[in-house]
């Protein structure tokens, strides 16, 4: 097209009217909701070279994104481990079995919305460690706890809710926080979800790998002395 102008093939305000149109394409197209390989077929195979920029800018960003996601997996799988020995003393599936137990004894509604926490914070860990069909057979559990505890979380009168700016190659960050005001969160690609959690104007507090901990820290304080037994 730059030859053809030059040229006098193509006159002036029929470039400025194509570089219009392009533009507006461009400014126009979302990329939420679209993986990475995805993208990278758009920019491939569009013809628009302002909307292919932006493509490239989209896909180069996931890549540092999914680059800094793979480091903190790594740390979180590391804690993971140290938990399943540790927690509250006796081991993370003591204190879920404990939980279990003392949420169908007293039918209490706030322990059985920590044990669904936990569960999903075990959940999101775990998937990690694996690949293929098991590894979404595990975060399918996650997004099913989610969905469940919703409910609970309004009974509770608890704040959560979700909101887009994640961070990360995700669509939505759940937010849900501790009686004691602590922030937990977890990504999630359900594009649904949206009719079970509010909309939340909130931020992540910046503590990298620590939903975990948070929630042991919970357990420990709330219940472990008082109701839970090694």
């Amino acid at each position: 097209m730059r030859q053809s102008y030059l040229n006098g093939q193509t006159s002036e305000s029929t470039i400025i009217a194509m570089y219009k149109k392009n533009k507006k394409e461009a400014d126009s197209f979302s990329v939420y909701g679209f993986r990475t390989h995805e993208i990278e077929r758009f920019a491939r195979e569009t013809h628009n070279p302002l909307l292919r920029e932006k493509l490239l800018a989209c896909i180069d960003k996931k890549r540092e994104l999914n680059k800094k996601s793979s480091e903190q997996n790594q740390l979180s799988l590391s804690k993971l481990e140290n938990f399943k020995k540790t927690a509250c003393g006796i081991g993370l599936r003591k204190v879920l079995k404990h939980l279990d137990k003392l949420s169908k004894l007293t039918r209490d509604p706030e322990t059985r919305l920590i044990q669904m926490l936990l569960e999903t914070e075990y959940a999101n860990l775990s998937a990690k460690q694996h690949y293929g069909k098991l590894k979404g057979l595990i975060y399918e559990r996650k997004s099913i706890l989610l969905y469940q505890m919703a409910g609970l979380l309004e009974t509770m009168g608890w704040k959560y809710g979700i909101n887009s700016e994640t961070g990360k190659n995700a669509c939505y960050l759940v937010y849900v926080y501790l009686p004691n005001g602590v922030q937990l969160t977890w990504h999630c690609n359900e594009y649904t979800i949206y009719e079970c959690y509010p909309p939340i104007d909130a931020e992540w507090d910046g503590q990298v790998c620590m939903t975990m901990e948070k929630l042991l820290t919970y357990i420990s304080n709330r219940f472990f002395d008082t109701k839970m037994a090694a």
